[in-house]
């Protein structure tokens, strides 16, 4: 969903320049860095570029020269820039490494040799990721991130001491948990801003959460037949700092929740880690019937499924009025992102600022009319 990550970046940052996509990344230059990066919520991670250098070769032979080029870049300013937007001071560190290509050496050969490297000019000491290494910690100060790409290298720090997309919130979890980025960037196609959202696969909360985060004056309930994931969204949503009413339901009663729903805002079960339970069972076509019945006025229906499951077709089969579909890769399946409005309705649009980017995104080769 890179289109969503390119709006969110506009949005947050009025001064900055050069935002540009390619495949599963986002660049964009700042005037300095700025905490504000950490609250990137359609990103996965996010990185400060030291610089870039010519390839590396193929053999282990080439590594160390590789490393001495990498050390020579200027990271003492990074680092700097870093700390001072994380108000801390580091001791350790890891570097990691994604390689394209064929090679003689694996990446945690790269990664031992430019953090040794690295060392000296840190000033902190270097984990290594290694398998043969000693007992790694779960958390470094800092991460160099290298990305080997064909025709050039590029040398990043992570800006924030995690990746983005582990929330701090997210502690309490099962199978099947939905991935923040997504569930964030599904709210954000949704524009649930001041609506009556509910979410009744709720899982660990992870969408409902995102909603509410990403639009404070939204209300946002959830449900979910499993009492043990309730449990899970009111410990994590407490951990978020939101309110959201969750109770044990069955999503097949969905008729139960009146009349009164502006967006249902889901990503139900695609009987792979989660199956369907209580009355949907065998089936969740009736849940889908019975969503038009809940929705008011203008009301919409915006989900993540497996495609396996069809769900644009039987929306479609149903009266509602699609808007948009697109495909998308997640857990090593191909999932559909789709928004809709109850028969009658119009087919919902997305917000202008998305649909600017998401033509882009399209001009520019980074996905098609159908996605990825």
């Amino acid at each position: 969903m890179e289109w969503v990550a390119a709006a969110e970046v506009e949005a947050a940052f009025p001064d900055a320049s050069g935002i540009a996509m390619a495949r599963r990344e986002i660049t964009f230059t700042l005037p300095e860095l700025e905490p504000r990066t950490l609250a990137l919520r359609c990103a996965d991670d996010a990185f400060l570029l030291v610089g870039e250098l010519p390839p590396v070769g193929s053999t282990k032979a080439d590594l160390p020269g590789f490393a001495r080029d990498v050390a020579h870049l200027d990271w003492h300013a990074a680092a700097e820039a870093v700390g001072a937007v994380r108000g801390e001071e580091p001791s350790t560190f890891d570097c990691v490494v994604s390689i394209e290509g064929k090679h003689s050496y694996n990446r945690y050969a790269v990664e031992d040799a430019v953090g040794d490297a690295l060392c000296s000019v840190l000033g902190l000491r270097f984990l290594s990721r290694s398998p043969a290494a000693t007992a790694f910690p779960d958390q470094p100060d800092m991460t160099v991130r290298l990305f080997l790409r064909g025709t050039r290298a590029i040398a990043t720090f992570r800006i924030g001491r995690r990746p983005l997309h582990r929330r701090g919130y997210k502690v309490a979890t099962g199978p099947g948990t939905l991935h923040p980025p997504l569930a964030a960037a599904l709210a954000a196609i949704a524009g649930a801003g001041g609506l009556v959202v509910h979410d009744p696969f709720c899982g660990d909360g992870t969408l409902a959460i995102e909603t509410a985060l990403s639009w404070p004056t939204s209300q946002v309930t959830a449900g979910d037949i499993d009492p043990e994931r309730v449990t899970n969204t009111h410990a994590n949503a407490t951990r978020a700092g939101v309110d959201i009413v969750a109770t044990v339901a069955d999503a097949g009663d969905l008729r139960k929740l009146g009349t009164g729903l502006d967006l249902l805002l889901t990503n139900p079960p695609w009987d792979v880690a989660v199956g369907s339970h209580g009355q949907l069972r065998a089936s969740l076509r009736r849940f889908w019937s019975d969503a038009a019945t809940v929705l008011r006025g203008s009301g919409r229906v915006c989900t993540v499924t497996d495609a396996a499951l069809e769900v644009p077709d039987v929306l479609q089969e149903l009266g509602f009025a699609v808007g948009l579909t697109t495909r998308l890769r997640l857990a090593g399946r191909v999932a559909h992102v789709s928004i809709a409005a109850a028969p009658d309705g119009t087919a919902p649009q997305l917000p202008s600022r998305l649909t600017l980017w998401r033509h882009r995104a399209i001009s520019k080769g980074v996905i098609t009319e159908h996605g990825f």
